[in-house]
Parts: C-alpha cells; structure tokens; sequence
C-alpha cells in the first residue's frame, strides 16, 4: 500500500498560549489520533523533531560545512512527521484532515517513493 508523509507544520509558539491543562489534552488528541491509525494498520511512524539537536549540513565548492540548525526564513516551522499508508492521496488527505494538529498549523501531506528512491 502506498505510504504518505505529513509534516506537521505550525508557528514556533502556536502552543505558548495553551495551559497545562489544555496543553495535556492537546497531547492526549494526538496520541488517540496516532492510536486510532495504528489499530486500523495504517501508522508507519510519528515523530516530533527536536530543534535544539539539529545541524544543516552543505556542500560548498567540495567542502563539508555544518551549523546548528535548524535554519529557515519562514514563519512556519516542521515539528514532527507522520508516515501513514493510504489507498491514494485523496484518501491521506481525509486521513489528515482529522488530525488536532490543525487548529494550530497545517499538514503537508506528500507520498513517499515519487522520485524512484523509496528504500
């Protein structure tokens, strides 16, 4: 079955406003969406992404450089990933489209292996 990436992509304090107490169940909406997927089989793996252990790593005239990173010029940021499987694109889309992440941000929804180098 094909599988589908969505970044989960949000402002760097979409989050700040929340309190404790909405900040768990904020948690809790993703861990049951994540659940519901896994006992259908359709979750390959989720994950957030750290951006105080990130590097940005270039080649520059044939010289490997890093910096700490990440490093962006946007006003949206990726927090984490999902990898589901899906019949289609229409159908990652809906699979998507309940998430609670997108009260805060969008979901860029991509299938995985388009450019003939799925491993």
């Amino acid at each position: 079955m094909p599988r589908y990436v969505g970044f989960i992509r949000n402002a760097e304090d979409s989050h700040a406003g929340l309190s404790p107490d909405e900040a768990q169940r904020t948690l809790e909406a993703y861990l049951a969406w994540s659940d519901d997927l896994e006992k259908e089989g359709r979750l390959v793996i989720s994950s957030g992404l750290s951006h105080s252990q990130s590097r940005v790593v270039r080649v520059t005239d044939g010289v490997l450089a890093s910096a700490d990173g990440p490093h962006t010029e946007a006003t949206e940021v990726v927090g984490g990933f999902i990898v589901i499987e899906a019949d289609d694109l229409d159908q990652a889309e809906k699979l998507f489209g309940t998430h609670p992440h997108l009260r805060f941000g969008p979901i860029e929804v991509r299938k995985l292996g388009e450019n003939g180098c799925e491993a």
